[in-house]
């Protein structure tokens, strides 16, 4: 028992480092005194060994880095990979302070190391994708995609490839990943919110809907799901499954305007005329103001009032859509007619009918033959044929 004490003591004091710096260093790491930390752990540099000086200084660079010293944690990061070429943590630190830092390239070249050292690196990978995705979307899908090629289940690199697939407007691959992701866990409701989000982007709401409904019914509560489920349901004209999901959502966040404009034109379907108004006046007062979105809110409150048989008031609508956005002249046409067909006022029918033929003539041909337009013009054309002719005969001019 003697021998072994004292060749215990020999150990110890053979480092070099006195007895109470061992047991300072298995709390050290932990205490969160930064200040006092930093000084004790200089203290045991300048008295260890060669051997023990490489854990203190990354414990030292440690705290330098947790308390937000960034230079000098950068300075002591930077000598131990100087050091140690090979020190992976060391290169994915300096990584990371640069890029806190906003140093971008620094944070290249050190990633760049580190993937030398370690091609299959997944952190590498990852923090070289954010940084790239930064300036250049297929740059960051580069690494992005070989992350994920190499690390199938990794759900962080799934979920930020999918996400870049559909920035990219290619969200059919975002849907494969879901799939891929959701064989391991059906109830991953991250995954399941992506690919509902993922087919609507593609303009297939049907096949959001399914998604949305199961991220729901597994417990997510969000918004987000709300909102794109309601909006997806009121395309797939589920006008009732749509107020439901919508008003949950104008719940979660009464802020947001596209909400707000669809639960008013689902409600627009319905007798509650009133609070359709209500929530599409909303949605203007929340939007930016994007001429072409507040002209079709405005037509659509115009198609409440004319529903309603309130033409004045349909007409005064109309007329806002049509000043919010000149390029669109089916306003002119709802305003016309109201005037022929409603409020029997012929002179100003023909008036706007002529604004309607006046704009249609110079928008490009393009534009023109690609919707209703035509046989819209041609009912105008013998509309205005008509009305002349009546107010000739009746002896007004």
């Amino acid at each position: 028992m003697i021998v072994v004490r004292l060749i215990s003591g020999l150990l110890l004091f053979s480092t070099g480092v006195p007895i109470f710096a061992q047991v300072d260093l298995s709390s050290l790491n932990d205490s969160g005194n930064y200040p006092r930390d930093i000084e004790t752990a200089s203290e045991l540099i300048k008295a260890g060994d060669t051997a023990l000086n490489a854990y203190y200084l990354r414990m030292l660079a440690e705290h330098y880095f947790e308390a937000g010293d960034y230079v000098r944690a950068w300075n002591s990061y930077e000598s131990m990979a100087g050091k140690e070429s090979a020190d992976i943590a060391s290169w994915l630190k300096l990584a990371e302070i640069a890029s806190f830092r906003q140093q971008y390239f620094k944070a290249i070249e050190a990633l760049n190391q580190v993937l030398y050292i370690d091609s299959l690196n997944l952190t590498g990978l990852m923090m070289m994708g954010e940084i790239q995705n930064r300036f250049d979307n297929k740059g960051g899908l580069v690494y992005y995609e070989k992350a994920f090629r190499l690390y199938p289940d990794n759900q962080k690199a799934a979920y930020v490839l999918g996400n870049l697939y559909i920035q990219d407007q290619n969200p059919s691959k975002t849907i494969a990943i879901c799939k891929q992701m959701l064989q391991i866990d059906t109830t991953n409701i991250r995954f399941l919110k992506l690919m509902g989000y993922a087919y609507y982007k593609m303009s297939e709401p049907g096949l959001a809907i399914p998604p949305f409904k199961h991220a729901a019914d597994f417990g997510d509560s969000t918004a987000f799901t709300f909102k794109f489920l309601g909006i997806s349901q009121y395309l797939s004209v589920d006008i009732p499954g749509a107020i439901e999901s919508l008003q949950i959502a104008a719940q979660k966040d009464s802020m947001d305007a596209e909400v707000h404009f669809f639960l008013g034109a689902s409600l627009a379907n319905t007798r509650k005329k009133e609070a359709a108004m209500l929530h599409l006046d909303k949605s203007i007062k929340l939007m930016q103001p994007d001429p072409s979105v507040i002209s079709r809110i405005y037509s659509e409150q115009g198609n409440i009032k004319r529903l309603e048989e309130e033409y004045e008031q349909a007409y005064i609508l109309y007329n806002k859509a049509w000043e919010a956005d000149t390029t669109q002249p089916m306003a002119l046409y709802y305003m016309a007619s109201i005037l022929d067909n409603s409020l029997h006022q012929s002179k100003k029918a023909l008036v706007d009918y002529g604004r309607f033929i006046d704009r249609l003539d110079k928008m490009p041909r393009s534009e023109v033959s690609n919707n209703q337009i035509p046989t819209i013009r041609s009912i105008v054309e013998d509309r205005i044929l008509f009305l002349t002719e009546e107010l000739f005969f009746r002896d007004e001019n």
